[in-house]
Order: C-alpha cells, then structure tokens, then sequence
C-alpha cells in the first residue's frame, strides 16, 4: 500500500457534493461511507453505498499533498482472462480509492472520464483486459473530446493481447499481486498510436463516373480499427474461433485454453481452403495504386502495429532494415530526395510506389499515419509466424487501403471478425492519434513525460503545449528503441 501511495487518492480528497437522504444511519459522513464501500469490496458483495459519480466532489482546498499526486484511474474487464479480471478488481478496490476503480461490467468509461476530467488532476488510465477493452475505452476517450486527454496504460488480461505487447506491458498477467504494474505506471512514458476508420460499403457499379454524387445508403459498418484488419484466411480462423466461443462459452477458462481452441480453429481451416485463390475474389488498392495479389496467398492482414495475432510479427524482423523510420520522414520527404513533395499531383501515387519498391528498408511504426500491407499463405504459415518460422509477403505501406471484395468472405478488425457479404467495398484510412502509455526500463523518457505533467498540473504549460511536448517524447522514445533494435540485430 505504501509502496502505491503516490498513485493513489486520499480518502478525504474526495467528499459528497451534497447530502444524500438515506435511511442508513450515518450514510451522509463521507468516512462512514467510505468505510463501508471499502468493506462491501473486501467481501466482494454487490456495494449497497455506491455514489453516483455527479454526488461527488475533488476537495482541491484540502491539504492531501495533491500536488504531488499522479492518481491513476483503472477500467476493468472481469470477464476478461478466464478469471484473472475478478481477482484484479478485487485487489484494485484494496489498493486505490472507490473513485479510481471502474468495473466495466457495471458502466462503461464515460461518467468516470467526465468526472475526473473535471477534477483538475493529470490523472493516467489503466486497462485491465484484452485488446478490444482497450479499443472501447479509447472509443469513448475519443467521443467525449475532453480537454485534458489522459494517457493509456495496458494491464493485459485477454488471449492475444498485441497492442500490450509492442506498448511493453507484456503478452499477458501472470497473476499475483498487481501493485507492481502500478508502479510501472508510473514509470512509463509517452507513446502515440494511430487509430484508423475502416468502412464497410457497397460497392460502386462498374463504369459509374466517380464525379457523380454519392449514393446514398451504401455504407454498412464503420469501425475504428488499433491493431489490424485481415481479411480472408486469418479471420476465417478467428471467425471460427468466435462462433465456437459463442456457443460453448463454458469451454473457455484460461488464456492457454482459449490457445488451444485457436489452434484447433486453424487446423480445421487447412483442411477447409475457403480462402484459396484469393487473387480471384478481391482486389488491393494502396493510396490509389493497384497492387497485384501474389499467387498461393489466402489473406491480406493490414497492420497498423508489429504484433498480430498473439505475438506474430508479420512484417519481418528488422535485421534488413538499415533505413529510418517511415515517421521520420513522413511529411517533409526522405534527405535523399526519394519522395515527391508533399502537395503535388504526384505526390500520393509516387510516395506508394517507392515504398513498395523499397519495403525491405523501412521499419514499420505505430505513429507514422501509414500502416503495412502482407499476404499470408496460409493457416499453417501464421502458425508458423507464431515462433517466428515465417514473415509474409510485404505488399505495400500506404496511408489509404480499398479492399473490394466479389464473394462472400471472412473479415476482421482487431481480432472480431464477421462474413462479410459478396460485393462489398472496405475503405481504410487514418483516423486519429491515442496518447498511450509505454513500459521501459526506467530512463530519460519516462522522467519527461511524468515533468510534462507537473508542468501542466502547476500551469507552467498549457494544454496544446503539453500535447506536443507529449507526441515529440513519444517520437524520440521509439526513435531509440528502433535504434536499440537496429544494434542488437547487427551484433547478433
């Protein structure tokens, strides 16, 4: 409990806004009542005193040394992990104040974010849960456009957990007592990742000018993708996968279960070829350019982070790898004079063709606004991915993705997959940028990001300024990680 004090709030820091009228003796004194939510948590009963979030107040005249607080705020997921969510929230309420605690599976995010928005505090967010808990708190972080914007850290408690891993928090939490995640949190630094919209359309009929107005009605489904988008072989497994889950969901217990089950999905699905020929039923566009199918290959995955289904890293080590970073010279074009300059007609068409060309050179980035274009051969080849027996073929690295499909096929976004019908056009394009939270090893970016927020907790810096300040440490932090990867991959 000492050990998380910086983290955690003061039990008088936060009061009732006004008095409630309850039968309950004693149920308006804010430390009678705190007391009995702590107890109801340490029994992990339904909590018979729980506050609505606008009956409390952030007693900021108070002195619980608040300037020297970094409270964290922690979402979470108890059906997440086979389990492991129910035995975090209940160490969670141990450890931190009621306020900081949310249990998903009794509200979503949003009365929690607006009220902490509102405190004044530089509060940081915690996620305990898989990946598609951690894509539906930034949905509502985005939706609620809240001034100060807190970052995002991982705990990560679901099957495949891709973007944990490239954010540093790990594969999965092995159990035991959370508060040295905590302390992590504290400890990490400022991340950036792109978010994408991928939308799901009809298609347009052949030969229809495109100068024409919109039709209307065309769209089908949206969503905001994090980590990737497959379409073919590797969502016909994950489709599997799913409806299994959803009719036997008693069979899925534990992380490692839920593997096994994966793997009997992608057996199955060798043996199936549903996804053969894919050249045939669906057609790549990149930032306007077509791009060939190459022949034998049964999925294309679009990845927006180097981690893809449970580890794999799809795009290819970076031992060949001796350029920059793409992000490094997105906008402005390569020292070398490679690109054409951002704005002329060109631009678009000849920035994809380069990159298609030079793709071996480039290290794939989750903050460049580009993402990387593979086809996969097979379900046997991403088990092989899995212990790093096989990369996929690299098609392109493009900042605009049209998919058209002429058959019925599997498609997912960020591991929830679904049929998608015949005759369909898929849209990818960037969407907006998430501040996260990455674990390292303590160091220079770690102490910035937490003076950036002193700085702003203390009015030394506004909002914008704390932005950019945020997004420059999360450039040069994956700048030098890039780096560190480029040297133990020469040394070895």
């Amino acid at each position: 409990r000492r050990s998380i004090r910086p983290y955690r709030v003061p039990d008088a820091a936060v009061q009732l806004a006004r008095k409630r009228s309850d039968s309950r003796q004693d149920s308006d004194n804010p430390d009678m009542l705190w007391r009995i939510r702590a107890m109801s948590a340490r029994l992990f009963l339904p909590s018979t005193a729980r506050v609505p979030w606008d009956e409390l107040k952030f007693d900021e005249e108070g002195d619980h040394m608040l300037s020297r607080l970094a409270p964290l705020v922690a979402f979470i997921n108890g059906r997440s992990g086979g389990g492991q969510g129910v035995e975090v929230l209940r160490e969670m309420r141990l450890l931190l104040h009621p306020v900081q605690v949310v249990d998903l599976l009794e509200e979503d995010p949003s009365a929690a974010l607006r009220w902490w928005s509102k405190t004044g505090q530089r509060y940081r967010v915690l996620v305990c849960g898989g990946d598609g808990t951690v894509g539906w708190v930034l949905s509502f972080l985005d939706q609620l456009c809240l001034d100060y914007v807190p970052p995002v850290a991982i705990l990560p408690l679901g099957t495949g957990n891709d973007l944990a891993r490239v954010m540093g928090w790990g594969g999965g939490f092995p159990g035991g007592s959370v508060a040295p995640k905590l302390r992590k949190v504290g400890d990490a630094h400022a991340a950036i990742l792109d978010r994408w919209t991928v939308a799901f359309r009809d298609m347009l009929p052949a030969g229809r000018p495109a100068a024409l107005p919109a039709v209307a009605g065309r769209e089908r489904k949206s969503v905001v993708m994090c980590n990737y988008f497959g379409i073919g072989v590797d969502a016909a497994v994950a489709l599997d996968f799913h409806e299994m889950r959803e009719r036997s969901p008693h069979l899925f217990v534990s992380r490692m279960v839920n593997k096994l089950w994966y793997l009997r999905s992608g057996t199955l699905n060798l043996f199936r070829k549903v996804c053969s020929d894919l050249a045939s039923k669906v057609t790549l566009e990149c930032d306007g350019v077509a791009v060939k199918i190459p022949p034998n290959v049964e999925g294309i995955v679009v990845l927006n982070i180097n981690s893809f289904g449970g580890g794999s890293d799809l795009w290819g080590s970076a031992e060949d790898d001796y350029g920059t970073s793409a992000d490094e010279d997105d906008s402005e074009g390569s020292s070398s004079g490679v690109y054409a300059k951002a704005g002329s007609p060109s631009y678009s068409v000849r920035r994809t063709m380069t990159r298609i060309r030079t793709l071996s050179r480039l290290r794939p980035s989750m903050q460049d606004k580009l993402v990387e274009v593979v086809g996969v051969h097979g379900s046997l080849q991403l088990g092989a991915a899995q212990v790093g027996l096989y990369s996929a073929i690299r098609l392109a690295q493009a900042s605009r993705i049209k998919i058209t499909n002429r058959v019925a096929i599997p498609v997912q976004v960020d591991g929830e997959p679904w049929l998608f019908p015949r005759n369909g056009e898929v849209e990818i394009a960037w969407h907006n940028q998430a501040f996260m939270l990455a674990s390292s090893a303590p160091g220079s970016h770690a102490v910035a990001t937490n003076v950036v927020d002193w700085a702003l907790q203390h009015g030394i810096i506004q909002l914008d300024q704390r932005n950019k300040m945020m997004m420059e440490i999360a450039r040069r932090a994956q700048y030098s990680n890039s780096r560190s990867a480029a040297n133990l991959g020469s040394l070895g």
